[in-house]
């Protein structure tokens, strides 16, 4: 099996063993339970036989020897199917369980995975030696020695298997857990990394105004006194006043939001896409009632737009990345469209988009921060991908609910 294995499927060696002891494992372990049913459906045959060579319905030998054969064709034939069956339900569970199959395993967490099922291999090789043995030259079951075996091995063997099922879940609920505290971790390292930014923006961005402000009051000042001269002089210092003025507005944020955090996000990420070739447009407003946090708008925005730029960077042709905001009701929503190149693959088990980067342990997490975010507001995220005439556009729809969710400041 793991010749086949490795013949035909050249993924991680250490799961292709496992999943042949496994089966191996399971495919004894069962074999002994169908025995067990068959010497029970094998014992109520014969004496069915018995009872009708008493009643004279079977009259000889013949008679007696050709209802055995069909009778044994039917007990095979269907202790087959029962067996393929168990056979399939086991290794069925165990597949579906098992669902972090890309998941590079630690030395001491196979050893906790394959343990029961390498146990339950040893012990159905014990159990063939002990099942059969031979006195006087013949074959003796233990059943017949030790008949409270019929119920023991049967529902030891039961045990086996859900005890080989039992680890996989466990196995795999240990390694959600991990990621979810993982996950967690890093969200809260990025949200305290934002507050402590939102502090230091808050105060640039005030300094700033402040600035602003102040050079806009010397240049009136210095315009009035150049408005007295003439000539060539007032002619340069037009020309120099001019440059201080063009200064003084970059300055000035290209979106003004409501809140000093959303500026400084969206001008960041705008001068990001922009040195990337993409076009950046957006028509973004903090919700008026501000029962939002800042902080979860931040990491919403920062994971939807540091997405977008990596994506609409890596489309052939238009590069647009298009943010805005809008209400509706209670309901206070954050879209981002960008373009799009690819086929979007999916986690079965999230729903999100999977990275396309080689360490999916170390990306992949914005969309889950921004799902995370929306779940604090009784919200949720949907994703759509719409086809244009340019190509794929890739749409990211945040839905949070302002009235169900007061977030405390730290």
């Amino acid at each position: 099996m793991l010749f086949l294995l490795r013949t035909l499927y050249q993924k991680d060696f250490s799961k292709q063993f496992f999943a042949a002891v496994s089966f191996v494992g399971g495919k004894h372990i069962i074999k002994y339970i169908i025995l067990v049913f068959f010497l029970g459906f094998d014992s109520v045959c014969s004496e069915i036989v018995l009872d009708a060579v008493e009643k004279g319905w079977i009259v000889s030998i013949g008679g007696v020897d050709r209802w055995s054969k069909i009778i044994l064709l039917m007990e095979e034939t269907l202790l087959s199917f029962l067996y393929l069956l168990l056979l399939t339900v086991y290794l069925s569970v165990i597949a579906v369980k098992f669902v972090k199959k890309d998941y590079r395993l630690q030395r001491h967490e196979y050893v906790f995975l394959i343990l029961p099922s390498a146990a339950t291999l040893c012990i159905s090789i014990t159990l063939q030696m002990l099942i059969l043995s031979v006195e006087k030259d013949m074959p003796i079951l233990i059943f017949y020695k030790v008949p409270a075996t019929l119920f023991w091995i049967p529902f030891i063997c039961i045990l086996l298997l859900g005890v080989n099922i039992s680890s996989v879940i466990l196995f795999q609920k240990l390694i959600q857990l991990n990621e979810e505290e993982r996950k967690r971790s890093m969200l809260e390292n990025q949200m305290a990394h934002m507050q402590r930014e939102i502090t230091e923006i808050q105060d640039i961005y005030a300094d700033m105004r402040g600035l602003r402000h102040d050079m806009r009051s010397h240049l009136e000042s210095i315009a009035a006194v150049v408005g007295r001269t003439e000539g060539k002089e007032r002619e340069e210092l037009d020309s120099y006043i001019g440059q201080i003025e063009e200064t003084v507005s970059r300055l000035d944020f290209p979106y003004q939001t409501g809140n000093a955090i959303t500026d400084v996000i969206l001008h960041q990420k705008k001068q990001e896409a922009e040195k990337q070739g993409i076009t950046f447009t957006a028509d973004f407003a903090y919700p008026n009632q501000k029962r939002i946090d800042v902080y979860d708008v931040g990491i919403v925005l920062n994971n939807a737009l540091e997405n977008a730029i990596e994506a609409a960077g890596k489309t052939d042709g238009g590069k647009t990345i298009n943010v805005r905001s809008y209400q509706k009701g209670s309901l206070f929503f954050i879209e981002v469209e960008n373009s799009f190149f690819g086929t979007l693959m999916t986690d079965k088990e999230t729903g999100l988009p999977i990275s396309t980067k080689a360490d999916r342990r170390l990306h992949g997490l914005g969309m889950e921060n921004i799902k995370r975010c929306a779940g604090k507001y009784k919200g949720d995220i949907d994703i759509a991908i719409k086809e244009t005439e340019g190509g794929k556009t890739f749409i990211l729809t945040v839905m949070m609910y302002e009235k169900t969710f007061t977030p405390k400041m730290p």
